[in-house]
């Protein structure tokens, strides 16, 4: 959920994922590796081709695709600011995380041709909202999602007084 952060002269569209986070996914992602130990390395099987292995090997592969998950997780979950300025006129959006380079565009006032909510759609579960900037070069930045249209919306409605300011 994104942290929105207003001040006199800007307000600011966050979500960040903390180190703490990180290195609570990253510690996760060792406990599924247990299985393989167990269930492949432990047992020093005799033959490889009975069914007992064949669902142990099979266990295994699930289980190291969790831990890759949650490695992935820790490495690459970003962090991002949409933050506009009233005061220099201008948006700056900034996304990061340890295996993503840092990213920064300053946006002029002057480049954006509109600001609206954008919203997306999945196959389960309730849609999800952003804060969609277009430009006028047809690129976009987009804010964190926002998990209720309500939120979204009232956030959208505190940027564009910033922005008309």
């Amino acid at each position: 959920m994104p942290r929105v952060i207003e001040r006199e002269q800007s307000i600011e569209i966050r979500e960040d994922m903390t180190w703490d986070r990180r290195v609570l996914f990253l510690l996760l992602g060792f406990f599924p590796l247990i299985a393989p130990y167990e269930l492949l390395i432990e047992p020093e099987w005799n033959t490889l081709f009975n069914f007992f292995f064949l669902l142990s090997l099979l266990i295994s592969l699930g289980a190291i695709f969790v831990s890759g998950f949650l490695f992935f997780a820790a490495f690459a979950g970003l962090s991002t600011l949409l933050k506009f300025d009233a005061a220099r006129r201008e948006c700056t959006y900034i996304h990061h995380a340890p295996i993503v380079p840092f990213r920064r565009d300053v946006i002029s006032y002057d480049a954006i041709d509109r600001i609206d909510l954008e919203q997306h759609d999945w196959t389960d579960g309730a849609p999800s909202f952003s804060v969609r900037v277009q430009l006028r070069d047809e690129g976009a930045v987009k804010s964190a999602s926002f998990q209720s249209q309500e939120g979204a919306s009232a956030t959208l409605d505190r940027v564009l007084a910033h922005y008309r300011h």
